[in-house]
């Protein structure tokens, strides 16, 4: 049987976190069937036959499987999939009701990134000669949410990144405003 292992983020898929995500929510295993179910997700070898592995591959197996998942990762704009080449919503100033209201509902749950992902990346409908693009039009996330399952992992958390590096600068600017209109006397 041919194994191949993740041997970094970009080879892991969303589904494939999800699928560990809720394993690790588990409290009802020992550490060994928790590391034979990660392998099992991660490798697509049955659970029961993880217990023909030879100890050595087992650990290598493991942590290799954890080394994959902490690879920091870039932020990436476009990607193509099933043959479709995505978009990261191209401004955000431009966002709509639904989109926004999709993105609270969605953003902070592990068991809905793949919907999250439908939102932030859509299929690019135009592109110009200075690299600019627009993507389809906002309908919900049905249409592309269970294509998003197969992205990989390194996109899914460049996409967080992004968001936690824009919450962290707004925190900032809003700190900054704050200081610099008490200094002045204004009242907020």
């Amino acid at each position: 049987m041919k194994v191949t292992l993740p041997e970094n983020i970009s080879e892991i898929t969303l589904d494939q976190f999800q699928r560990y995500h809720k394993l690790s929510l588990r409290t009802d295993l020992e550490v060994v069937d928790f590391n034979k179910r990660k392998i099992e997700i991660f490798t697509g070898i049955p659970f029961q036959k993880v217990n023909n592995i030879k100890q050595s591959d087992y650990d290598y197996i493991i942590k290799q499987i954890d080394e994959a998942l902490t690879k920091d990762c870039e932020f990436v704009d476009r990607f193509k999939l099933g043959g479709i080449e995505f978009g990261f919503i191209p401004n955000f100033d431009d966002i709509n009701v639904g989109e926004l209201g999709d993105l609270r509902n969605y953003v902070d749950k592990e068991t809905e990134l793949h919907r999250t992902m439908a939102i932030l990346f859509r299929p690019i409908t135009n592109k110009d000669l200075l690299g600019y693009y627009t993507i389809e039009n906002y309908s919900g996330t049905d249409k592309h949410c269970e294509l998003m399952r197969t992205m990989p992992l390194h996109l899914v958390n460049g996409a967080l990144g992004f968001f936690l590096n824009l919450s962290n600068e707004l925190e900032i600017a809003i700190q900054r405003y704050t200081m610099e209109a008490q200094a002045k006397g204004i009242t907020l």
